[in-house]
């Protein structure tokens, strides 16, 4: 029996870069259905480490589509930021969405499959071999030859290990507990708000604590858990799991009660390679925003660049996507993850509590100063923070 196929587009992973990808490419031209396969190692609905907010922009990425967002998912009206008893806030009607990955993915698979794609899911990818006419791609089940590969499996992507991807090593961390609450009592989830906490930052935290509203399988849920961008890499790791425990513990919460997942986050490099011939990343793959981690809302962004350099290179019968780095930094959105890198070694290099608290009083200004130079990519109304604490 013959397990081996050709197509003309392989992308590697059934996430929201990957899926992102693959509607793009259907809303260009609806031919694609029979020239391109997603395959998976997961099968959906599968859990997926991720505190679930969709911003303005992503939602846009989405409408766009012609998709209506129609998974379950909490509407964050204030957004706050607080530092050791101060706290500003933001407010709007929404400032972001929080959904559940497991279903938000899932909901996306399905509306590539309604349009025509082919998703092989439950079938790891082993191997991926250049060649100079095609890529092989081989699965736990079959070989593809594949004229184009886009990589989008993740912060672990297996395929940028087996082609030994140059560059683009720094990895942050995450670690999360979801926490059943009661809808009545629970005042975060009626009024709508998420907290990112900074108050460990004096601690070598390069990051925050969250405490994110959620909602699984109708059930209310508090979406808990503590990201370290390491952003200043020599600097010594921060103890994350005495983070989160002594976060919980003001919130009346026990860390040894609940199941704690942990995941690295691949984060963006401006000196990174995002492409080789017939191969380009797209997603955590390339790269996290590493100032909070957002990572779906620039996920679905990569899906439409990779989509018109997959599109350009047929076209064009140039496979070398020596322009695809190019293209995304050129992105209204993506471009943001350059001064995002920027930002978070700046900020999170900073060493002594005087420098936290200089920047601490300047968070304001800075808002404002996003919300007037990039009013589009701003996820709020509202012309900046209020001081609340």
């Amino acid at each position: 029996m013959d397990n081996t196929e050709h197509t003309d587009v392989l992308i590697i992973g059934s996430g929201p870069a990957g899926i992102s990808t693959a509607l793009h490419l259907l809303q260009s031209d609806a031919s694609w259905g029979e020239r391109m396969v997603i395959v998976d190692k997961a099968t959906h609905p599968r859990e997926k480490l991720c505190g679930g907010g969709v911003t303005r922009t992503g939602e846009a990425v989405l409408t766009n589509l012609g998709l209506p967002f129609e998974t379950e998912h909490v509407f964050i009206k204030e957004l706050r930021f607080v530092y050791r008893g101060s706290a500003y806030a933001l407010y709007d009607d929404p400032v972001f969405r929080i959904t559940h990955r497991a279903d938000f993915d899932h909901w996306l698979a399905q509306q590539a499959e309604k349009q025509g794609a082919t998703l092989y899911q439950g079938e790891a990818v082993t191997d991926v071999i250049p060649h100079s006419d095609a890529v092989e791609v081989i699965t736990q089940k079959r070989t593809f030859y594949a004229k184009s590969v886009v990589v989008a499996d993740g912060s672990n992507s297996l395929a940028r290990s087996k082609l030994n991807w140059p560059g683009g090593k720094h990895k942050a961390r995450l670690l999360e507990i979801l926490t059943p609450e009661n809808a009545q009592n629970s005042v975060a989830r009626q009024n709508g708000v998420a907290v990112f906490d900074f108050s460990a930052l004096p601690e070598g935290l390069q990051g925050y604590y969250w405490d994110f509203p959620s909602q699984v399988n109708g059930q209310t849920m508090m979406n808990r858990g503590v990201f370290d961008s390491r952003s200043a890499a020599t600097r010594p790791r921060a103890a994350l799991k005495n983070i989160l425990r002594n976060s919980m513990a003001a919130q009346g919460h026990r860390l040894e009660d609940y199941p704690l997942k942990g995941h690295p986050i691949h984060c963006f490099d401006p000196q990174g390679q995002l492409a080789m011939p017939r191969i380009i990343l797209a997603g955590d793959a390339a790269g996290v925003d590493p100032v909070v981690g957002e990572g779906i809302s620039f996920a679905l962004q990569y899906g439409a660049v990779a989509a018109a350099a997959v599109s350009d290179a047929f076209q064009r019968k140039d496979f070398s996507f020596n322009t695809y780095k190019t293209r995304v930094q050129r992105d209204s959105l993506l471009s943001q993850l350059n001064t995002r890198v920027k930002l978070a070694r700046l900020v999170y290099g900073l060493k002594y509590n005087w420098q936290f608290s200089i920047a601490w009083k300047l968070l304001p200004a800075l808002v404002r100063f996003l919300a007037w130079s990039r009013p589009g990519s701003m996820p709020f109304k509202s012309p900046g923070l209020v001081k609340i604490l």
